[in-house]
Formats: structure tokens, sequence, C-alpha cells
């Protein structure tokens, strides 16, 4: 009965993860205005958990998470899951990089290149997720393991060290991400009492850069929470428990500690971004064929006539007027018709 439920648990989880996954990667691809560099980010880890998401429901279908089976039999189930998982790992180290360089070289970071920019941060995750993945290979016991999870899959010494690496990386990435608040909060400061920062237009890059720095902050702060968690729980039951065979029935069940983590990119975006918001609103208006969201472009369509009618104010015919640019009279006008047809017909 336990085993049904976390299946259900999980099968609702994976179809949320899926759904916004999906959607966070069709809005930056559809919408040009959400493509910045923050948001590109966002983008590769949306496709990293997607593949946790398929991943995890291909495991439901074939019933891995509580067969028993051999380790490498299981590795060759989990390896796409495992590099995703250390892909995305280390790719938050990455986008707390990119908001501490955001706030300390303000000026650099907007002259980067964009796709130079973002291949080059990702670099180091690839690099991560594929060491560990083959150290992981090198080192499957010839043996069976009771449940098929990726981190039963190899040596349990192995394991110790792929996670406290992890938990490396996530301290690493928590300290990045203290030091670019209080940064955040000391220019703020500054900012505020230069008498230059009270101009409309410094007052919202402010604020849009606090959003984007708000956004990715609770990406972190969702992924601390549910996948540290986890990592550490395991570590715990590792290192305290003498037999490790006494509590391997519970470790399947920190999927659920898990699934957060999987599913944040789309739900954190929604809530943080009103760019966002509007993309996903469209997205959905027209998955449920108009039914939700009905009126999403009417704000479209009023700035489209007002943009129209302007246009057209602007190619209208202008007034008649003089050598001297003065307007003429009606009376005028009228006057000057009828002596030219006066002229023409005298000729």
């Amino acid at each position: 009965m336990q085993q049904n439920v976390l299946e259900v648990i999980v099968a609702v989880g994976m179809a949320f993860g899926i759904f916004g996954n999906l959607n966070v990667i069709v809005a930056i691809c559809r919408k040009k205005i959400l493509r910045t560099k923050g948001a590109m980010f966002v983008m590769v880890l949306a496709f990293a958990h997607l593949t946790c998401n398929i991943s995890e429901i291909v495991g439901l279908f074939l019933q891995l998470r509580f067969r028993p089976m051999s380790r490498k039999k299981c590795f060759e189930y989990n390896v796409l899951f495992s590099f995703a998982v250390m892909f995305q790992s280390a790719l938050y180290l990455s986008m707390a990089l990119d908001i501490c360089f955001s706030i300390v070289l303000p000026i650099k970071h907007m002259i980067w290149k964009k796709r130079n920019y973002v291949t080059s941060m990702c670099l180091f995750p690839t690099i991560f997720a594929i060491s560990t993945t083959l150290v992981s290979f090198l080192f499957i016991p010839d043996e069976e393991t009771p449940h098929c999870i990726f981190m039963l899959t190899t040596e349990m010494q192995i394991y110790q060290m792929v996670s406290s690496s992890l938990i490396v990386l996530n301290v690493l990435t928590l300290f990045i991400i203290i030091f670019s608040v209080i940064c955040a909060v000391r220019k703020s400061e500054s900012m505020r009492s230069s008498r230059h920062s009270s101009g409309s237009r410094t007052n919202s890059l402010r604020e849009e850069k606090n959003k984007v720095f708000r956004s990715t902050f609770f990406l972190v702060l969702v992924y601390i929470i549910s996948w540290w968690s986890a990592v550490i729980i395991f570590r715990i039951i590792v290192e305290f428990v003498k037999d490790v065979r006494e509590v391997v029935h519970f470790i399947p069940y920190l999927v659920i500690i898990v699934m957060p983590n999987f599913c944040q990119a789309y739900y954190v975006t929604y809530f943080r971004s009103p760019r966002f918001r509007k993309a996903f609103r469209e997205q959905f208006h027209w998955i449920t064929c108009g039914y939700a969201f009905p009126k999403i472009f009417d704000k479209e369509i009023s700035r489209g006539s007002k943009h129209g009618s302007a246009t057209n104010s602007a190619h209208a015919a202008p007034p008649n007027t003089d050598s001297d640019g003065k307007k003429f009279k009606s009376g005028s006008q009228k006057s000057i018709r009828f002596s030219v047809t006066a002229v023409q017909a005298h000729i």
C-alpha cells in the first residue's frame, strides 16, 4: 500500500514538473524579451529537471524503484538521471556566480556576449556531471541492490565521495548567495543616498534587477531545502547506521523531499516575474483553446489600436503651408484654387 501511495505522489509531482519545465522552455524560446542571461540559465535548468522528470516517469512504468536487480543494470536505467542530477547541482553554483557578477561587475556582466557567457558558465556543470557519472560507472560492484535507485548503484564509499563534493558545492553556492545579498544591500543603500538615483529610469532598472535577483535566489533556496536536505539525510543514514540494510527500505521515499526541486522553475518564475507570468498565461490560453485567461490578449489589441491610430496620424497629410511654413486659412485656400482654375481656362 505504501508503495502504491508513493508511486501516485511521484506520478502527480512529475506530471506537474513536466508541464512546468516544458512551459519554461517554450516561453523563453518564444519570447525574445525573456532571453536574458539569467533566463537562459533557467532554461538550461529546466532541461535538466525535465530529464529528471521523464526518468522518474520511466522508472514508474518499469517499476524500478522497488525492484531488486544488479547494480550495473540499475545504473544503465539511471545514467541520464544521474547525469542530470549532478549537472543541476553544479549549475546552481554557476547561477549563484552569475548573480554575483551582475552585482559586483555590472558593466562587464552587461557587455559579455550572452551565448559565449552562458556556454562557458555551463562548462563546469557538464564536466562535473560527466566525471561523477564516469567514476560511479567504473566502481559499480558486481552484486544485487534491493532497490533500483541511482544512489545505490555504485560503491558506498564512492557515493560518499560524490555526496561530499555535492555538499561542498552547495555550501559554496550558499556563501556566494549570502555575499551577493550583502553586496546588493550595500549598493542599494549607496544608490538611495546618491542624488543621481532619483530618476525613474534608474529606479526601474534597479527594480528589474531586484526581481531577477529574487527569482534566482528563490530557485537556489528551494534547491537547498529539497535536494540538499535529501543528500544530507542520506549521508546521516550511511554514517550513523551500522547496517544500512536496516534502513535501505526507507531510501526510496527520499524522492518526496527531492520532488519540489525538479518542479520549481515554472512556479518560482510564475510567481516572481510578471513577464514570465504573462507568457505562461498566454500559453495556457492556447492549451485550453481560449477558455483560460480569455482577456489575456485584450491589452495587446488595445495597445495595437493606439499604436495604429498614432501611426495613421503620423502619416496623415500635413496641413497646407506657404513657403515660410505658415498655415493657410480656409478662405485663402479657396481663392487660390479659384484663381488657378481661371488662369487654366484662360490659357
